[in-house]
C-alpha cells in the first residue's frame, strides 16, 4: 500500500448536446491534481485548495473530494484517514468540476489502499458525492472524468460505459465571466415534450454514440443538436446565440452547451480551423459585452489516473 498518491481526474463536457443526463465527454488537459496521504487518525481532512479562487468549502463533509473519499474507506472498511490536498484546474461552470473532485477523491482513497475497487465499482462511490451537493444523481460528468473519452451514463442503474474517442478532434471550450447555477439550469427544464422532438434528440444521441464507436468525426459533430434542452437554457447565457451562429460559420461540425452552462463548446477538424473558431465565439460574447476565455483541447481518452505515488 502506498503512503501519499498523487491523481489527476479530468474536467468533462456533459450532455454533449442531445444526450441530456446520458452522455459524457473527457476533456485533455484541464481537471482536478489531488494528493492523498494516509493517517492514522479517521476521517478526511482537506489540508488546502488552490485554483478555486476561495469558492470550495474545505469541510470534508461539504466537499466531493472528502465525501467520495470517505465513502471509499467506508466500503473499504478502513478506520484510518486521509489527508488531501487539491489542485483545481478547470475554469468556469459547466465542466464537471465537482464530479472531476468526487472521481479524484475517490480514485485516490482506492490507490492509498492497494487498489482493491476497479473503475466500475468506483462510479458509484463517486456519485455519492456529486448527488449530495447537487440535489439529484448525475452521472454525465463522474462517468467521463473516471473512464475518459466519450461515456454512456445509466442515472438509474448507475451504469457507466466506455463509448472510445476520437484521436482528432478538437475541442474548443469557451467560457463566458459569468457562472450559471445548475439548480437554475434544471429549473427550466420542460415537465413535457412534444414527441417530435423527443424522437429528434433520441436520433441525435445515438448517432453520437455510433460514431464515436466509428471514430467518424463528421458524424459525430453533425449529430451535437438538442430541440428539449438548449432552447430553454440559451437565455441564461447572455450572447450564446450568437457565440453559436459564429461557431457554426466559421466551419464547426457542432456547438451547445457544456452540461449547464455557462461554458460553451465546439467541435473542429483541425487545429487551424480550431482556433479560428475559437477567435470568433470570443468575439460573438464580446459583442454581447461578455468576456470570456478559450481553450483549444481534445478528448482525453484515459480519465482518473496516477501521476505519482510514494
Amino acid at each position: 500500500m502506498n503512503k501519499t498518491v498523487t491523481v489527476f481526474a479530468p474536467a468533462s463536457v456533459g450532455n454533449l448536446g442531445p444526450g441530456f443526463d446520458i452522455l459524457g465527454m473527457a476533456l485533455s488537459g484541464m481537471g482536478d491534481t489531488l494528493t492523498a496521504e494516509r493517517r492514522v487518525e479517521p476521517g478526511i481532512l482537506i489540508k488546502k485548495i488552490t485554483g478555486d479562487q476561495g469558492q470550495l468549502p474545505t469541510d470534508a463533509k461539504e466537499n466531493t473530494a472528502g465525501i467520495s473519499a470517505q465513502a471509499v474507506l467506508d466500503h473499504l472498511n478502513i478506520k484510518t484517514g486521509i489527508t488531501i490536498t487539491l489542485k483545481k484546474d478547470i475554469p468556469g461552470t459547466g465542466l464537471g468540476s465537482s464530479a472531476a473532485s468526487a472521481v479524484a477523491g475517490a480514485y485516490a482513497a482506492n490507490a492509498l489502499y492497494g487498489a482493491p475497487l476497479s473503475k466500475s465499482e468506483l462510479i458509484p462511490l463517486a456519485a455519492v458525492a456529486e448527488e449530495k451537493v447537487s440535489g439529484a444523481l448525475f452521472l454525465d460528468n463522474v462517468g467521463p472524468s473516471l473512464m475518459g473519452g466519450v461515456t454512456w451514463n445509466n442515472p438509474f442503474t448507475k451504469e457507466v460505459v466506455s463509448l472510445g474517442y476520437i484521436e482528432t478532434a478538437l475541442i474548443i471550450i469557451v467560457t463566458p465571466d459569468f457562472r450559471v447555477l445548475t439548480k437554475d439550469a434544471r429549473s427550466v427544464l420542460p415537465q413535457s415534450v412534444p414527441m417530435r422532438d423527443f424522437i429528434f434528440n433520441m436520433a441525435q444521441t445515438a448517432m453520437i454514440s455510433w460514431a464515436i464507436s466509428q471514430k467518424n468525426l463528421e458524424k459525430f459533430g453533425e449529430a451535437i443538436q438538442d430541440q428539449v434542452v438548449e432552447p430553454v437554457r440559451a437565455p441564461l447565457i447572455k450572447g450564446f446565440n450568437e457565440v453559436k451562429k459564429a461557431a457554426l460559420e466559421e466551419g464547426a461540425l457542432g456547438c451547445s452547451i457544456s452540461g449547464a452552462g455557462s461554458t460553451v463548446f465546439a467541435i473542429a477538424r483541425n487545429k487551424k480551423q480550431a482556433e479560428t473558431i475559437s477567435d470568433k465565439m470570443k468575439i460573438a460574447f464580446l459583442g454581447q459585452g461578455v468576456s470570456a476565455t478559450t481553450r483549444v483541447t481534445h478528448m482525453d481518452p484515459q480519465g482518473a489516473r496516477h501521476i505519482s505515488q510514494d
